[in-house]
């Protein structure tokens, strides 16, 4: 198809051309579009021959027309695929609602549950849990660089954070976080509503989101002070990733 034409016999230009048609019938075969597309492509490549036409701006034309074409193809069937799944969750007696929930506990599964009680909320359970690996993983290298950026008393309310963290972590094996004394309580009181259960829920979350966000504006502090090294890094990201994976970026003192 591309052996006779000015300059379309260029060993450069025949390659780009046909590998121009092969993604063609790829696109055309990945997505059942018309076939016509592809004689389309053939009958203005014989024009272009016969006419004299410029190989090398014809090309251009042909392959920004192709990526016009398939960012198109590509996103109506991403729209497509959309639509095929809320349709299967419509079936399936799913609503947006639902997916949208499916993707957060998604989100959040991999950190560890932490027992509170059999009713509690898994969400809880998980963010405290997280706050363990805190500890576990990241407090003593935060606890050490904190107190290197800040030696004296007064300089910032170091010590606040160190003792507030003690809050939202077990200090003996087998005995829950101070901070959630009160939830446990209350999920295990028979007189308690559904209402007041929420509401203790809401609360522990809340603490931990607030002392989150302080715990961060110190760290921001400390480094202005002294560079952090690779350790302290990697427990800043753990921080951030916990208030984006929990979804308490804005649930901040006001």
């Amino acid at each position: 198809m591309l052996g006779k034409g000015r300059g379309f016999n260029k060993a450069e230009i025949k390659e780009t051309f046909d590998e121009l048609q092969s993604r063609y019938e790829v696109l055309i075969f990945d997505n059942a579009l018309n076939p016509a597309l592809l004689e389309s492509l053939e009958d203005r490549l014989r024009h272009a021959k016969n006419t004299g036409r410029d190989p090398e701006r014809f090309l251009d034309e042909e392959l920004k027309a192709f990526k016009d074409l398939e960012a198109k193809t590509l996103e109506k069937e991403r729209v497509a695929s959309m639509r095929d799944e809320a349709r299967r969750r419509r079936l399936a007696g799913e609503s947006f609602a639902d997916k949208v929930l499916d993707e957060y506990r998604q989100r959040i599964e991999h950190y560890p549950v932490l027992g509170i009680h059999p009713d509690a909320d898994s969400e809880i359970t998980r963010l405290y849990g997280a706050m363990d690996l805190l500890d576990k993983r990241h407090w003593n290298t935060l606890e050490s660089y904190l107190r290197r950026a800040f030696p004296r008393a007064g300089q910032i309310d170091r010590m606040s954070i160190e003792q507030r963290f003690w809050r939202f972590v077990a200090t003996r094996k087998g005995r829950l976080p101070e901070e959630l004394e009160r939830y446990r309580r209350t999920l295990a009181a028979p007189s308690a509503t559904k209402k007041e259960k929420i509401k203790e829920a809401q609360e522990s979350m809340k603490s931990v989101a607030f002392y989150l966000h302080d715990l961060l504006d110190v760290l921001e502090q400390a480094i202005q002070q002294i560079p952090p090294d690779s350790k302290v890094e990697k427990a800043q990201s753990f921080i951030m990733e916990m208030i984006s994976d929990f979804r308490i970026k804005n649930l901040k003192r006001r």
